[in-house]
């Protein structure tokens, strides 16, 4: 049998769920302003020094391409596009979104 694991740092990105999955909750919020969101992107920050990000369509060609490409075997990869600073993420908003308030961290 052969495995291949796909780890996924938060991920963002449309959804067809009815409700924010917990990887969206926590990328958001500092708009949300969710303590325990908001703690729990802290703690990912001081665990990895970044906060790992990718989009839910990159996780989907991660995938299929793990599938399609059988060289790749018993492999352990992290799939994540960008490594960020929760002040870089709070930043993003505050620069395309200044009609939303966040609060002071």
């Amino acid at each position: 049998m052969e495995v291949v694991t796909l780890t996924c740092g938060l991920v963002g990105g449309d959804t067809v769920q009815s409700s924010l999955s917990g990887s969206l909750a926590v990328c958001i919020s500092h708009l949300t302003q969710n303590s325990e969101e908001l703690k729990s992107l802290k703690f990912l920050e001081q665990l990895l020094g970044k906060i790992p990000l990718v989009h839910i369509d990159d996780v989907c060609e991660a995938h299929i391409f793990c599938m399609e490409n059988p060289s790749i075997t018993n492999g352990r990869f992290l799939c994540a596009n960008s490594f960020v600073s929760s002040q870089e993420i709070a930043n993003y908003y505050l620069l395309n979104y200044p009609e939303i308030q966040l609060k002071q961290q």
